[in-house]
């Protein structure tokens, strides 16, 4: 029985100290892996029938880029959104397709428009967006303790490992994802109104502001 009762602590430490940071600092604890469905996650885009429009600021490095990003679902098919960035006068800034296996740079200007920072932002768009997490899938469910109102998920998608973490805010419900490792790390907080991605080891922000219509 002590042998046993050992052998389950030992587990339960391992699976705590391999809690991914996001839940750790939050004092969420990995409770058990189940089957889920994709609407677990809340997609905050799934409902965009027509285009919303954001301001957008894009930093990196010393450059500091703002203008007007469009984001689109095409009807034909619901996991597809295009991506349109452009200045307050016009200028192109990117414009990209996005769907669950593919990810075409249609433009990007030339200071943005480098290997490693366009690999980087279709596993932020793809994360954000959900387009890559499968329908039904297996993920570790991380629940608070007693007096938290804050919950989350480990989920495996195509494109590598997702941490979505969820809680209340003005009635609402405000959605963080975190994926990647040291250089490619990637924070994201977004809800209906304000998306916040940062690469932090790269130097890297984009805040989108939605626009009412």
């Amino acid at each position: 029985m002590t042998k046993k009762i050992l052998l389950l602590t030992a587990a339960l430490a391992g699976l705590v100290s391999c809690t991914p940071k996001i839940f750790n600092q939050s004092g969420l604890r990995p409770t058990t892996s189940v089957k889920m469905h994709r609407s677990n996650l809340m997609p905050v885009f799934d409902e965009y029938e027509a285009a919303r429009y954001y301001s957008a600021q894009v930093d990196f490095k010393d450059k500091s880029i703002t203008g007007v990003l469009a984001l689109s679902r095409e009807a034909q098919d619901p996991r597809k959104f295009r991506l349109i960035m452009m200045t307050q006068f016009g200028v192109p800034i990117f414009d990209f397709s996005v769907s669950q296996d593919s990810f075409v740079v249609n433009s990007c200007m030339e200071q943005l428009n480098k290997k490693v920072v366009m690999k980087i932002l279709e596993k932020d768009f793809k994360s954000l967006l959900m387009v890559d997490v499968p329908e039904d899938f297996p993920g570790t469910v991380y629940m608070p303790r007693k007096g938290q109102s804050r919950w989350g998920y480990s989920v495996n998608t195509k494109s590598g490992g997702n941490n979505y973490m969820f809680y209340y805010k003005d009635n609402g419900i405000v959605h963080v994802l975190q994926n990647g490792s040291f250089l490619k790390k990637m924070n994201a907080v977004f809800d209906e109104q304000v998306i916040t991605i940062e690469h932090p080891k790269l130097d890297l922000k984009m805040v989108l502001t939605l626009i009412p219509q």
